[in-house]
């Protein structure tokens, strides 16, 4: 199944598994952790969530729940998002990058506002994936825009 080779690329150093196999895991990893940031999970962006997985990620409605629960034990156990964020820069080409941004960005204004620390969240998740401050301002303004 798709979602177990997703978890076995985070657990291996070799990771053999296709760089596309590895984005619904990483996007939902950051997915939650933006969520998170402000102190709250609303009903909204847990809804949303769901929805930017499965049109920007291509997940299945079978396999939503159990990439979630993935997502949300690897984010629990990590102690930053330097491994997720890494494993972007190394397999990710820059549209990839591009589209998670633009869908973290959709979940930060999932409940009407940019709260700061959503804002330096997203300041640093653009540094650390290698994206310009241009391109991360594109991507917020695309979705400021919708």
């Amino acid at each position: 199944m798709m979602l177990k080779r997703l978890l076995q690329v985070f657990a291996t150093p070799t990771g053999q598994v296709a760089a596309v196999d590895k984005i619904p895991l990483a996007a939902a990893v950051l997915l939650l952790e933006v969520a998170h940031t402000d102190g709250e999970f609303h009903p909204a962006e847990e809804q949303l969530l769901g929805e930017l997985l499965q049109e920007h990620f291509n997940v299945a409605d079978e396999d939503l729940d159990e990439l979630l629960s993935l997502a949300e034990d690897a984010r629990r156990n990590s102690v930053d998002l330097h491994q997720f964020t890494r494993e972007i820069n190394k397999n990710f080409t820059q549209p990839e990058k591009e589209q998670i941004i633009v869908a973290v960005w959709e979940l930060v204004y999932a409940d009407g506002r940019l709260d700061h620390f959503e804002e330096a969240l997203m300041r640093q998740l653009g540094t650390l994936i290698g994206l310009s401050h241009r391109q991360l301002i594109e991507g917020k303004l695309k979705v400021a825009k919708a």
